[in-house]
């Protein structure tokens, strides 16, 4: 928090050590805060300026947006992420949410991050291992709106759900219908499916009860 409160003179610009890319300023002798390099430079900050403690509070926050806007983009190079999943990072990185906020915004501006595009990848990657049901409980986690969910997962039809109960029944000597439907239920895909899937590889399992009929 900034805790100058007054008008002074900087008195000195340093890099900082740690940090090649923010500087240390000094107002009247007296460390006072870092900042963005890109900010200061912005700002025109010079050693020997007046400056007003709310014309610094105004560059400390565009260089605090600077700074969650590069941290942001760095956490979408490793994967695409959600607004949710950026906005719990940048707040554990303990940015202010006013910040956080201007960031997810710019963001979007610069099309780095869009739900709608993403909950389309990742459901086009999970559902070759995973059921309708897991799928939308898990975006809706990530903070992906429901009515985007429920869009998307309409056209998003259960097929691999043979391919996958194929591959369970031949790695599992003892497989039966209980075992397999219990298996396709925790992958999420929904009753209907596995029903319909038992039904049809009945006679490659070695029965079971048909409780979940």
């Amino acid at each position: 928090m900034l805790k100058y409160t007054r008008m002074g003179k900087i008195t000195d610009i340093q890099k900082q050590k740690r940090n090649r890319t923010r500087v240390s300023i000094f107002i009247d002798g007296e460390f006072v805060c870092g900042l963005d390099e890109v900010a200061a430079a912005s700002a025109r900050l010079k050693i020997g300026d007046e400056i007003t403690a709310d014309e610094l509070k105004s560059v400390m926050e565009k260089s605090e947006l600077n700074s969650a806007f590069e941290r942001a983009v760095g956490y979408l190079s490793i994967a695409p992420r959600a607004k949710k999943e950026i906005y719990k990072y940048l707040l554990d990185k303990g940015y202010d949410k006013a910040i956080i906020m201007q960031t997810i915004d710019k963001l979007v501006a610069y099309h780095y991050i869009d739900d709608y595009l993403y909950a389309q990848t990742y459901i086009r990657s999970k559902s070759k291992k995973y059921g309708s049901f897991r799928i939308s409980a898990e975006l809706k986690q990530k903070g992906i709106a429901q009515s985007v969910i429920d869009e998307l997962m309409d056209d998003a039809p259960e097929d691999n759900i043979t391919d996958i109960a194929q591959k369970y029944i031949r790695s599992h000597k003892s497989a039966d219908k209980q075992k397999l439907k219990r298996f396709l239920a925790g992958r999420g895909f929904s009753w209907d499916s596995i029903n319909s899937v038992v039904a049809q590889l009945s006679s490659e399992l070695d029965g079971g009860d048909d409780d979940y009929d």
